[in-house]
This record gives C-alpha cells, sequence and structure tokens, in this order.
C-alpha cells in the first residue's frame, strides 16, 4: 500500500501580486501523474487546501476537479481542514462523496479512526481537522481534575487520546495521526499564518504518541521533526507546501511516500516536486540586474531585487521586469547598508476583493487575523451586501 502525504496547497492564494494559478496547476497535473504512475492508493491532505475560508469560484472548481482527477488515477483522497479553511465549505457534501474515496474531516467533534484497506494491507487514520480551541469545547481537566487552558495543544491532545482509546479496540495495524499544527522542533517559513498569539499555537511532540506516522501540514518547510524511537525512519513529518508562497520558501519542495507492507510501515521516501516557479532575492546595482549574464538563470523566477545604487533609479521595478517578467519588489541596499530597508516609491497596490478590504481593516484594527469561523460571517455579509437584497 501506497500513501502520498502532501498539505498548504493554498488554492487561491497570489504570490505578492501574481497569480499562482497556472503554479498550482501545474502541481496538480504532476501529482496526478505521479499517482497514476506509481499506483498511489491514498492520498492524505494535511489541511489548508484553501487559502482563505471563502475561496474564489476557481479553487473550488480546481479542487473538484483535481479529486476527480485522483479518483480516476486510482488514489482514494483524505483530507482535513486547516487554519486557512473554512470548514463547513470544505467540507459540503462530504458525507455524500466518502462511498466514491473522497474523505473530508472538518468536524471539531471527535469522529472514530478511519481504517483504509487495500491490496491486502490496513492502516488505522485518526484525522484531526483544525480546532479553534476559542470555538472548540473546552479542554478535559487534568489527571487531577483541575481545568485547563483553551491552548491547541489542549484541544488536539484531547482528539488524539479519543483517536488512541478507539484504536485500541481495533486489530493490529499500522496507525497514522493527520494533523495541522505548529509542532515544538518545526522550522516555521515565515509566510505561515500565526494560530494565535505569544507562542500559545506550539504543540508538542509527544502529544502524538503511539502512532507510527504524523502527516503533518501548517509549516511550509518540508521537515522531519521526530524519527521512530530507535530508528531513522521518519515519524512526525511536514510535507511542506508543494510551491513556494514567500520569498523565505526558498528551498525544495516535496511531498512524502508512506510504503506499508506486511502490516508495518516499511519506508517513508521524500519526493521533490519538479515544478514551480522559484524564488530569489537578488542584491546588485540595477545596471547589473539588467545586464549582468550571472542573472540569466533568474529570468523565469519570482524576484525581489535589492539596489545596491546610491541614488534612486527612475521606475527600477517596471523596468527589471523587462528582463525578469516576475519581479514582484524593489527594495535599496547601498553598499554597507546591511540588507537595506529603504523601499522604494510604492507602485500603486493591486485592487482587493471588498472581502479582502474587511478582513484588511479588521486585522489592522485588532492586530489580529480573523479566525475562519469570523472569516466566515463575514463573506456571508460581504456577499449579502453586494446581492441587492438588504432587508
Amino acid at each position: 500500500m501506497k500513501i502520498l502525504h502532501t498539505s498548504d496547497w493554498h488554492l487561491g492564494r497570489q504570490f505578492e501580486r501574481e497569480s499562482l494559478r497556472e503554479d498550482q496547476c501545474a502541481f496538480i497535473d504532476w501529482l496526478v501523474g505521479f499517482c497514476r504512475d506509481n499506483s498511489v492508493d491514498l492520498v492524505l491532505i494535511a489541511g489548508d487546501i484553501y487559502d482563505r475560508s471563502v475561496p474564489p469560484e476557481d479553487a473550488v472548481t480546481l479542487l473538484d476537479q483535481t479529486v476527480d482527477r485522483l479518483l480516476a488515477a486510482g488514489a482514494e483522497v483524505c483530507l482535513i481542514s486547516g487554519n486557512h479553511d473554512g470548514p463547513h465549505r470544505l467540507g459540503f457534501g462530504a458525507d455524500r462523496q466518502g462511498p466514491q474515496g473522497y474523505h473530508v474531516f472538518y468536524r471539531s467533534e471527535g469522529r472514530p479512526p478511519w481504517v483504509f484497506a487495500r491490496n491486502g494491507e490496513q492502516v488505522a487514520i485518526v484525522a484531526v481537522p483544525f480546532l479553534d480551541p476559542q470555538q472548540a469545547g473546552p479542554p478535559r481537566p487534568d489527571p487531577g481534575g483541575n481545568p485547563r487552558a483553551r491552548t491547541h495543544e489542549a484541544v488536539l491532545s484531547d482528539a488524539l487520546d479519543d483517536g488512541r482509546a478507539a484504536l485500541a479496540e481495533l486489530g493490529p495495524m499500522p496507525s497514522i495521526a493527520v494533523a495541522h499544527a505548529y509542532v515544538v522542533g518545526g522550522e516555521p517559513s515565515g509566510s505561515e499564518r500565526t494560530l494565535s498569539i505569544g507562542g500559545t499555537d506550539q504543540v508538542a511532540a509527544d502529544v502524538f504518541h503511539g502512532f507510527d506516522y504524523v502527516a503533518l501540514g501548517h509549516l511550509h518547510r518540508p521537515q522531519v521533526v521526530l524519527a521512530a524511537e530507535g530508528t531513522d525512519r521518519p515519524r512526525i513529518v511536514y510535507s511542506g507546501s508543494p510551491l513556494p508562497y514567500s520569498f523565505s520558501e526558498n528551498h525544495p519542495k516535496s511531498v512524502r511516500v508512506i510504503d506499508i507492507a506486511e502490516g508495518e510501515i516499511h519506508s517513508v521516501e521524500e519526493i521533490p516536486v519538479p515544478v514551480g516557479r522559484p524564488v530569489v532575492t537578488l542584491r546588485d546595482s540595477l545596471e547589473n540586474l539588467l545586464h549582468d549574464p550571472r542573472h540569466e538563470v533568474h529570468v523565469g523566477s519570482f524576484v525581489a531585487a535589492q539596489l545596491t545604487d546610491e541614488t534612486v533609479q527612475v521606475q527600477p521595478l517596471e523596468r527589471l521586469r523587462h528582463r525578469f517578467p516576475h519581479a514582484v519588489g524593489v527594495r535599496y541596499a547601498p553598499q554597507g547598508a546591511g540588507d537595506g530597508s529603504r523601499p522604494t516609491s510604492p507602485s500603486p497596490p493591486e485592487p482587493r476583493s471588498p472581502l479582502e478590504n474587511v478582513l484588511a481593516f479588521l486585522s489592522e484594527l485588532r492586530q489580529q487575523d480573523a479566525n475562519p469561523a469570523e472569516e466566515a460571517l463575514v463573506g456571508d455579509a460581504v456577499a449579502h451586501a453586494g446581492s441587492g437584497d438588504h432587508r
């Protein structure tokens, strides 16, 4: 049995003001082909399928088409909602789609482990969607009967405890936990949205004790948090996002393939994702950036330029785009000025949707991003206001 672990697709997202749809479609084309050519049995997506709780229509269509293509390629699909997703929108119709091989875990209340069987092998999957500690039920008291703080670790730990208790009633088989969390020891990339404030979003790795593999989402850098005891086989793993979503994500992208044989996890292999536009920060004079052959290799990349010129240049971003069509930012960083912090005169911002404007206003007003439920509420209000029906 082969299971592919991926996460953080962020369908509908832009890179600065550049559309990522072409790159996201290229990843999906590659993924479907890989699953077909390598007889992948199950695709696990560990949250943040969409970039926001009210996704654009083309992102919803893209996910629907992707699921159909993966099923046609022979792989079932299991996904959980992440902190960016609107869980009920993501889970719409999920109960009807389960028998066809599309399994969505989005409810905050506990669900029993799902046993996936194929090719004479079976695996128990405890899939825990992202749980907002302020909206999920209160954590259970500690062993001494004292109340526990509402943290992501507390509510996730309770859900995993329920899953472990149910696993004990099943026959012997490998177990996989799927979660969307910031696990202590994981290295963020800088582009992930904070789940909460003051470090209360972080989760200790030991809450995942007892699972043979933990398929994580949220951090965009592929990495192994913890290996299986006594071996070098990855056990607690971030697949990372399949594409870069900020200039801090200049690392290779990948997915993981878990091979189950003879009733146990035989291997976990990291598979590079060979598509997607790379990102690069170039520091040089404008003249060199425009003409130096050394920079030719980056013509197809997303480019952030740090200009070492001592004087302000005329329309630098527009001129750079003649050579680097996907240049998205310019800052001045004269020699001896560190990494530079003096921006050019800003280009006019791209128009934002009414929903994006309202969410940006709320974030600035409260110094905190709206949570998924608030995003959904604002989305409904904006849609109602735009409908012209104000009764």
